[in-house]
């Protein structure tokens, strides 16, 4: 499970279902408008609204087959427009082949084929490299690519549909396999448990369970007709299962009892963006419509949370069932809406008993125990994704220009950044991005002062990388996504400790992330939805930010030391023009670096020291020397009357767990006895 994260396939494919999540919040919304309608008699909007739902529901695959290809041909580095054009027509072609678009019908509707078509087209792009076939020619540049366009999308499409044909032709008339659901008692338990796990194994594969298994829903609705049939004419009764028992028991916000999951994601989830998005579906889930859960989480292709989407279900199943043939709650009488909410439809269709609403609340209970300990396996992963979501969704963001001409320029850049590329992609496949911490420590006080956050990669055998990953950030351009990763991760972490006034952490911030027109209000809204104060929090910036673009970087940095934030100068005396810089911004902290230290040996490295050190105390700000490894270095920085120092001879980068065991911070039970 440790490596569901770093699979660029899944990573992918949850990304694209969250990017089209508002397309499904339209069509679910429309949905409920129309039901809403239909109560006030205002049928021709009502249909109209109803209309709306279904087109949009239908171009949700679609959409996934372009978004999806789009991320594949990023991935591999392979001509955008041929992989979609080739993977949307593809789609429709062989939906029409195997007669999943029926001649009249607009738009097919098939998930798995929308995610495997992609697939393979990138496949065959990747193993045939077939974008650069005319890369010489002397043709005009567009005519040039519209001819490798229409050249690829050809062959690419004519072994796609070979490949097809060959399947149909074997699964058809080889194997004579067909596609028969089996033959399903509406009145057995054991046949109805069978039914609600076929149809949450569909659902969890993009295929409408409902409609696969018509005939069982057909067939149960006769019954149940039948059966409210007699018993107005005095005569027989109430079968356990009927059509409302599944609406009522099963489907609580949709199949999969998703009304639990909904729950406990707003109860349990610590990611932000769960949470966010159970507020957005919690009412339609309500009202029985879980499409944004299923997409937005997700639970399609989800190996995790198929798992409680399936047993939910089927436990409601279990549990009604009994408590019905034991007559503690009444049989579902009567045919009402799968759109009535819980607790009500419980009370409705048991002729108004309570304990048809107490059992509702029973069921929702057990499904929510059921999905927690799913769910918070997926919220855990999902805390240490941000960096890779970020890489993920830059392979939407940017576009590449694919030409043949003038490239040679460009080699040893995009071989560096293809030797990023891998790097980064290894170490997510190999382990996890983990924060350490080392302490600043002042003898004076005797104590520590501040962590300073640090990032490493533990490899899932447990060896710790140094940060020398950083540079490969660097060269994608995504030092501000590894930044802000690191500091929400640091904030989050921090606030337990938060109720300390001493308490303070120290985050790296580079250039590129300063300058983002986000960085204030992502950074503000971070802390204020945390416990930390802004006060505990300091962030080290070096030099060189200070040349890129002085006066945006003033401006940021006064309101950040506005907020209380502390802002200190790393790396101090390691190169640039400090001295210039010193006069002109105002630091709380200056850290002397440590290559300074190193020449100490030396009379001119002492005086060089001595100087650094009276330059940083001119503008009134903190010292903190850097990198003190030995008692001698310790005892020469003592001389000088600075009493702050971090390095190996006090304490080397260390996880919290370590630090809070040696009592350098107190523990959560500790404070609170």
């Amino acid at each position: 499970m440790k490596n569901l994260p770093a699979n660029k396939y899944l990573a992918g494919i949850s990304n694209v279902f969250i990017m089209l999540l508002p397309v499904s919040l339209i069509s679910s919304f429309s949905l409920l408008a129309s039901n809403g309608a239909t109560l006030f008699e205002w049928n021709y909007i009502s249909d109209e609204l109803k209309t709306i739902s279904v087109l949009i529901a239908q171009l949700f695959p679609v959409l996934l087959v372009v978004f999806f290809a789009q991320y594949l041909a990023s991935l591999y580095k392979q001509p955008v427009i041929a992989v979609i054009t080739s993977s949307v027509l593809l789609y429709f072609i062989i939906c029409l082949q195997w007669e999943l678009l029926h001649k009249g019908s607009i738009i097919p509707i098939n998930f798995p084929f929308a995610i495997i078509i992609p697939i393979v087209v990138s496949f065959i792009y990747q193993y045939l490299k077939l974008w650069s076939v005319f890369k010489d020619s002397h043709l005009p540049n567009v005519v040039e690519r519209s001819i490798n366009l229409v050249f690829s999308v050809s062959i690419v499409s004519s072994i796609c549909l070979f490949i097809s044909y060959c399947l149909e032709y074997l699964i058809l008339e080889v194997l004579h396999l067909q596609l028969t659901m089996p033959k399903l008692n509406p009145e057995s338990l054991v046949d109805g448990v069978i039914y609600e796990f076929i149809r949450g194994i569909l659902w969890s594969i993009g295929i409408n369970g409902h409609i696969i298994l018509a005939s069982y829903k057909i067939e149960l609705f006769r019954i149940t007709s039948e059966s409210l049939a007699l018993i107005e004419l005095g005569m027989g009764t109430m079968p356990i299962l009927t059509s409302n028992f599944y609406d009522f028991y099963t489907g609580m916000g949709g199949s999969g009892n998703t009304l639990s999951l909904v729950i406990c994601v707003l109860l349990f989830a610590k990611n932000k963006g769960y949470r966010t998005l159970a507020k957005a579906a919690l009412l339609l889930s309500i009202f029985n419509i879980n499409e944004p859960i299923l997409y937005g989480l997700p639970i399609m292709f989800n190996p995790i949370m198929i798992i409680p989407f399936l047993l939910a279900p089927i436990a409601g199943l279990i549990i009604a069932y009994f408590a019905t043939l034991w007559e503690i709650v009444p049989p579902i009488m009567g045919v009402i809406s799968w759109m009535t909410p819980p607790i009500i439809g419980g009370y409705l269709g048991t002729n108004g008993a309570i304990s048809g609403s107490i059992l509702q609340i029973l069921i929702l209970l057990i499904g929510i125990a059921i999905y927690y300990p799913f769910f918070m396996r997926m919220d855990k992963l999902s805390m240490g994704r941000t960096a890779l979501d970020s890489l993920t969704e830059r392979f939407f963001s940017s576009e590449k220009i694919d030409t043949t001409k003038a490239i040679g320029s460009y080699i040893p850049h995009l071989s560096i950044n293809m030797a990023a590329q891998k790097t980064i992609e290894h170490l997510h496949k190999t382990g996890d991005f983990i924060l350490y911490y080392q302490p600043q420590y002042d003898i004076e006080k005797q104590k520590v002062i501040s962590l300073e956050v640090l990032i490493r990669h533990r490899s899932y055998s447990g060896f710790i990388s140094p940060p020398s990953f950083i540079e490969s950030f660097s060269e994608l351009g995504l030092l501000p996504e590894l930044d802000f990763w690191v500091l929400e991760k640091a904030i989050v972490t921090a606030s337990l400790y938060a109720d300390d006034p001493e308490f303070k952490i120290s985050v790296n911030i580079s250039p590129e992330t300063v300058l983002v027109p986000t960085f204030l209000s992502t950074l503000t809204q971070l802390v204020n939805s945390n416990a930390l104060n802004f006060t505990q929090l300091e962030l080290e910036i070096t030099e060189e930010l200070l040349i890129k673009d002085e006066k945006e970087t003033k401006k940021t940095l006064n309101k950040l030391r506005s907020l209380g934030i502390t802002i200190a100068l790393d790396d101090f005396g390691s190169g640039y023009s400090s001295i210039a810089y010193l006069s002109r911004f105002d630091f709380d902290k200056v850290k002397i670096d440590r290559s300074l230290l190193l020449n100490i040996e030396t009379e001119r490295g002492k005086k060089l020291f001595r100087l650094a050190v009276e330059l940083g105390q001119i503008t009134g700000a903190n010292i903190v020397v850097e990198g003190a490894e030995s008692k001698s270095e310790v005892d020469f920085i003592q001389s000088l009357g600075i009493s702050c120092i971090q390095g190996f001879f006090f304490y080397k980068p260390m996880p919290l767990e370590e630090i809070i065991k040696l009592g350098l911070v107190k523990s959560i039970d500790d404070r609170v006895t």
